[in-house]
């Protein structure tokens, strides 16, 4: 997956979640899969698989994900097994772990960046030049 955009290497999952539109949840969001969240969250997610916030999607609270793509906010602590994808329209408030992180250009983080014990960050910065990209995650 070397030098590949996440979207670019996931595979359609039968196991995806869909929180869209004006929906607001407070509490815990788990589970296996991927999680496309386009709504308002005021807790915790803990999911294995992508984690991808739309454009109008937010977070307030602590995020644990499989790989994470972030076009809309998040504010809180994120733990993240692979790597991170920040889009320019993404915003971050709070410390990032993660393995891998890709920031495009116009993204916001206001927060710190670490790695998992032992192993080295691999930083990647991007400009979003394909449309179907800069819309969001199918």
């Amino acid at each position: 997956m070397e030098n590949k955009r996440i979207s670019d290497s996931c595979a359609d999952s039968e196991t995806r979640s869909l929180l869209l539109g004006a929906t607001r949840v407070t509490g815990l969001i788990s589970g296996p899969g991927d999680l496309v969240l386009d709504g308002e969250l005021q807790g915790d997610i803990a999911i294995d698989g992508l984690l991808f916030v739309g454009e109008n999607g937010s977070v307030r609270g602590k995020v644990t994900a499989g790989n994470m793509i972030l076009s809309g906010q998040v504010q809180g602590r994120v733990t993240v097994k692979e790597r991170i994808e920040i889009r320019s329209s993404g915003r971050m408030k709070g410390n990032i772990v993660c393995q891998k992180i890709s920031i495009a250009e116009g993204a916001f983080l206001d927060g710190e960046v670490h790695t998992h014990k032992g192993k080295a960050l691999a930083p990647d910065y991007f400009t979003e030049k394909r449309k179907e990209l800069q819309a969001g995650a199918e």
